[in-house]
């Protein structure tokens, strides 16, 4: 195999990736507390392993992973709204996930479709599913933001805390990836990723503190 996967992807391919197993761990250790945001991050979790291990393999392999990608980006969105839906207590709001969901779910395809991108990068859809996670976060901290020192200690408020940062970063690497592809250097290009790496790690190990920090009725 070329030798420039162990150099410039093994990193965002394997090592970052490989911090899932702290949260895990650690979910597992804490499974008396589990409600269900927890049942579902921990199955977000087990989701991103999944999907990451075809990600290297086929990487790897240097085979086409595109339509995996495509696959990725709608059970993760759907996911995330799953477990806002959790978090939420407001009926309206776990309503307008449910639609955003389907919605989104619909786009997502459509877009595959008449685009006939199933073998290129989805930047729209990704985009789009970016922005719309940052914006519920954000939502999520105006609506407990009178009580942020207290909340800092709890699950709901430290996972949404962790999805912000790294869907924040996910908002801008994905609305300029095309700039990027066309215009930055294969040297820009190694480092912005394995920033976005970085930044995905961060937030992994940010769920293995919600999880360790986890409680009775949290």
């Amino acid at each position: 195999m070329h030798l420039l996967f162990s150099i410039r992807t093994v990193y965002p391919a394997v090592i970052a990736p490989s911090i899932l197993v702290v949260p895990i761990l650690i979910a597992l250790i804490k499974r008396k507390y589990w409600l269900g945001p927890q049942k579902i991050l921990f199955g977000y979790l087990l989701f991103s392993v999944f999907f990451n291990c075809i990600a290297s393999i086929t990487t790897f392999l240097h085979i086409n992973n595109m339509p995996i990608l495509h696959l990725y980006t709608i059970l993760e969105f759907c996911l995330l709204c799953l477990l806002f839906r959790g978090i939420f207590e407001q009926q309206a709001m776990q309503k307008l996930l449910i639609y955003l969901l389907i919605s989104f779910s619909l786009f997502a395809i459509a877009y595959v479709l008449l685009t006939h991108s199933l073998f290129r990068y989805n930047t729209l859809p990704r985009f789009l599913s970016s922005i719309t996670i940052v914006g519920i976060c954000l939502y999520f901290l105006y609506l407990n933001f009178a009580n942020t020192e207290v909340n800092l200690s709890r699950f709901n408020f430290t996972t949404v805390i962790g999805l912000m940062l790294y869907f924040s970063s996910c908002s801008i690497l994905f609305g300029l990836s095309q700039t990027l592809h066309n215009k930055a250097s294969p040297g820009a290009l190694i480092f912005v990723w394995n920033l976005h790496a970085t930044i995905m790690a961060i937030m992994y190990l940010i769920f293995a503190w919600a999880f360790l920090r986890l409680k009775p009725n949290q």
